[in-house]
């Protein structure tokens, strides 16, 4: 690979140092659209890849490296660099927005397009239109590793969710086996299995696309063979996953609930395997018949040095990326003193009223990621069913991201409930603690459903407090609220119940108030 140099006017080798502070600049800038990402890789194991993205790019860039052609002339490259600039200054000013609103996905998808666009405008002002356009994959390819939103992703996964358990509960059927589907669960003889999102064929579908991507442009395909590619990764990991969930639901059939546990992360793993195996395999068949590709650009020539006002731009831009980390800090970290007041002195315990607690399995709290809490399920005063979780996440930057997973419009679908409406809010208020729930009704069959939803933050003054900016902070307003008040990094409860049976909303609320009281412990952490 020829040596990135830039020339020197004068005798004596090179100067390396408007390279270090170009890779040192585009680093750091880097670093801020990752970060905005990072947590949603940590959390969520469907992109748990993106971790691998940021190292395949720079390998990408690599190899492109290698055939580059030789850099062309530049009207105004100061000013392509400027236009760059422009990502670079809503990176820095998104930092404080973003960090006190981690689960909000947008500012993430325009932070990756903000970078790459640093990338491509740098790169058209040091090697003109050729060099933008060589290296435009590598550097878009970045852009795989931002999570969907969540509206599309709740609906395709959904989408997937119920084929399968369709198709699962078809197959049962043929083999013999009792079965029934409700929503995205099946009853069986042995007991109930869900197909739950990671049987739904995401994960492995976005891993499949990023490895058909990478394949496509390691081994320099056209366009209809990358699309085909794409195609087959799709291809195979819905075949993939329809497998697992069906391999499960027999192994539940003949075996009992218990054996699906020993076999479900080994099924998933299996499918992700099978999955970028089949299309590695398919790349290098298809390589190794089509006709050699003729040989790109060699070129050994020396990209241009780069100008005063380009370097200006560069020195810039880390200036940038570094005050906006720094400033960010300084700004929650003088308020969070002063502002958030010291953890509850409450917490809830399980058995009151001779409540039976429920199991939680481990596969739930990961999901979840390691929550404390329980949950149980009692009988109300008219002989309703009810039953109730208790959660708390301590503070970290994955408490406010994982709440969200546990929604019971998204969590009650998913066992074929039916959403009805929300009514009004309602708030419990049992000695000095007042909590907020949000309501909801749902239909379970012919049966109706009412839930209370409760997400409480540390260090809120009070319960209701928490509730009202827990709903205002899905707004735009509320989430410039959040960075005004230095909110960031808050510890997360949540109390969330459902009675069957009963559309009698006060009389569910005073049941609930009767169970919260009975299970209250003050001036204690669980």
């Amino acid at each position: 690979m020829a040596a990135m140099s830039f020339p020197v006017h004068g005798d004596g080798p090179p100067a390396r140092w408007p390279w270090i502070l170009l890779g040192v600049a585009t680093a750091a800038v880097w670093w801020l659209s990752i970060r905005m990402l990072w947590t949603d890789w940590e959390i969520d194991p469907q992109y748990s890849y993106g971790f691998l993205v940021p190292i395949l790019c720079v390998a990408l860039f690599l190899q492109r490296w290698n055939d580059r052609p030789p850099p062309g002339n530049v009207s105004s490259p100061t000013g392509c660099a400027v236009a760059g600039l422009g990502g670079v200054v809503f990176l820095a000013l998104a930092q404080p927005f973003f960090e006190a609103n981690p689960e909000w996905r947008i500012p993430g998808l325009i932070g990756a397009v903000a970078f790459t666009g640093w990338v491509l405008m740098i790169l058209l002002s040091w090697g003109g239109v050729a060099w933008a356009r060589h290296f435009a994959f590598p550097v878009c390819f970045y852009l795989i590793s931002v999570p969907w939103p969540r509206n599309f992703e709740e609906a395709l996964m959904g989408g997937l969710m119920e084929s399968n358990a369709i198709a699962a509960l078809e197959v049962l059927h043929w083999c013999g086996q009792e079965a029934v589907r409700r929503g995205h669960l099946i009853a069986l003889p042995t007991g109930t299995i869900g197909v739950e999102e990671a049987c739904s064929g995401v994960r492995s579908l976005q891993s499949g696309i990023m490895a058909a991507l990478f394949f496509g442009e390691m081994y320099r395909f056209g366009a209809f063979s990358r699309f085909a590619m794409v195609g087959l990764a799709v291809l195979l990991a819905l075949a993939g996953n329809f497998l697992r969930a069906t391999g499960l639901s027999l192994i539940a059939a003949a075996e009992g609930i218990a054996a699906v546990d020993q076999w479900h992360d080994a099924a998933g793993y299996a499918v992700l395997a099978a999955t970028l195996g089949g299309l590695w395999l398919a790349a290098r068949a298809y390589q190794n018949r089509r006709p050699s590709a003729a040989g790109g650009f060699s070129s050994t020539e020396s990209p241009a040095p780069l100008g005063r006002g380009t370097l200006f731009v560069v020195g810039t831009a880390l200036a940038l990326a570094t005050a906006s980390l720094g400033a960010t800090e300084w700004w929650y970290a003088s308020r969070e003193g002063r502002r958030i007041a010291p953890e509850a002195g409450w917490t809830l315990v399980a058995g009151a009223n001779r409540a039976r607690q429920v199991d939680i399995p481990d596969r739930t709290r990961r999901m979840l990621f390691f929550p404390e809490g329980f949950s149980e399920r009692f009988v109300g005063s008219e002989g309703n069913q009810w039953q109730m979780f208790y959660f708390r996440w301590p503070p970290g930057r994955s408490a406010v991201q994982a709440i969200n997973i546990h929604d019971p419009r998204t969590c009650l679908a998913s066992i074929g409930m039916t959403l009805e409406r929300e009514l009004p809010d309602e708030c419990i208020r049992i000695g000095g603690h007042t909590f907020r729930f949000r309501v909801f009704v749902f239909r379970d069959g012919s049966r109706p459903v009412i839930v209370f939803h409760s997400v409480i933050a540390e260090g809120m003054e009070t319960t209701e407090d928490s509730g009202a900016l827990e709903k205002a902070g899905y707004t735009l307003t509320g989430r410039f609220a959040m960075v005004a008040e230095g909110l960031r990094n808050r510890g997360q409860r949540l109390i969330e119940a459902a009675v069957w049976n009963t559309t009698d909303v006060a009389r569910a609320k005073d049941e609930l108030r009767a169970q919260i009281e009975a299970s209250l412990r003050k001036g204690a952490q669980p």
